[in-house]
């Protein structure tokens, strides 16, 4: 029997491997040419505790199988710190590093600001509002951003509850012309010298970049919010309910989920180069902070990411999942940086009034001379 059960973990833990492996791929292989890589890829942190169930399996049973799930875990050790990343502290910032060159990020997805009630909080709209007076932010990066006349929603209001915050800019999606509907918004601070809309394949995500004037530099802020998913409720639905049953129902469920997946990461990849070239053609230092719809184990990510830091990577600590939906949670909400700026105390705060959690960080921007 002991055999026996050696041998189905031995196959189970083969075929996890490869798994892992093609997970590893993701970031490497657009979607658009091959799409199971980025499908390993989204599964990576389960496919990482299958590995420690069988290491543990392994080291209980004294096997020397144990080193295939070892090996595999530490080929992907740059995975492992991107869904955990070891920091013993939490600043790269030289200590008694002026406190005049410091800039308090923070990016939301806030849902509209739950104008329709998805949170079934009557208070939430006014909840955002006094959670983020409390944050005491510099710079803010909304996505889904929703405004609407009709319900007294309207930006005017919104920028009266964020007077500490007095220059912003914001592109609608729908509407661009009335100025009104979902899109994205950056409120700061610090003057905004100019602003500039992305123009990518999507009627409701958007992009756009800032220059905001910090002292006597200037800093491109991009605020970005890539393609999503759009599950619909039976999508859900069927996730909450499914049994392999391999009826015919069930097929269709699956390639529904599957193609919609598709769909999305082919989308995120042709958006993010995009994006991509627009951060490497910046004469300015750039921050990029919004929603990816995206894990760190994806093409879009390491496309936008090449050349900048994580913040989340740089200064924080345990597990960062940022998305509090009804969909498996993970890390889909980032702050970036490029040099020569500088992170501390990345924060992934914990709030139930969207389906997003909120994200912050301390950019430290160092003097003008080493800017130039």
């Amino acid at each position: 029997m002991g055999k026996f059960t050696d041998r189905i973990v031995l196959i189970l833990n083969i075929l996890g491997a490869a798994a892992m492996l093609m997970a590893y791929l993701a970031p490497a292989v657009n979607p658009a040419r091959m799409f199971l890589p980025a499908l390993f890829g989204l599964a990576y942190p389960y496919l990482l505790m299958l590995h420690l169930a069988f290491i543990c399996f392994w080291l209980i049973r004294l096997k020397k199988e144990i080193l295939i799930s070892i090996i595999v875990v530490l080929l992907g050790w740059n995975h492992l710190n991107n869904l955990v990343p070891i920091n013993f502290r939490t600043s790269e910032i030289p200590v008694n590093s002026s406190q005049d060159r410091f800039l308090k990020a923070l990016s939301y997805n806030v849902r509209g600001f739950d104008i329709y009630q998805w949170s079934k909080e009557p208070e939430a709209k006014k909840e955002i509002f006094k959670f983020l007076e409390t944050q005491e932010p510099q710079l803010v990066c909304f996505q889904e951003y929703f405004t609407s006349p009709k319900t007294g929603q309207t930006h005017t209001y919104i920028s009266s509850q964020l007077k500490y915050l007095p220059y912003n800019a914001v592109y609608y999606t729908a509407d661009p012309a009335n100025r009104s509907g979902f899109g994205i918004a950056t409120f700061c601070k610090y003057p905004i010298l100019k602003k500039s809309r992305i123009p990518f394949n999507s009627s409701f995500n958007a992009a756009m970049y800032t220059d905001i004037l910090f002292r006597s530099d200037t800093i491109r802020i991009f605020n970005i919010h890539l393609q999503s998913i759009k599950f619909q409720e039976d999508n859900y639905a069927f996730m909450d309910t499914a049994r392999l049953k391999y009826n015919n129902e069930q097929m269709k469920g699956i390639r529904a989920i599957g193609s919609r997946l598709k769909t999305a990461f082919t989308m995120r990849a042709e958006q993010a180069q995009i994006i991509a070239n627009y951060i490497k053609d910046s004469p300015h230092p750039v921050v990029v902070m919004g929603d990816f719809n995206d894990t760190p184990q994806s093409y879009a990510y390491r496309k936008i990411k090449k050349g900048l830091n994580d913040s989340f990577r740089k200064s924080g600590r345990g597990f960062g999942n940022t998305y509090a939906g009804e969909f498996p949670s993970f890390r889909i909400d980032y702050i970036m940086y490029g040099p020569p700026l500088l992170s501390s105390e990345f924060l992934r705060i914990k709030t139930d009034h969207s389906d997003h959690y909120p994200i912050s960080t301390h950019l430290f921007i160092p003097t003008e001379s080493s800017i130039e």
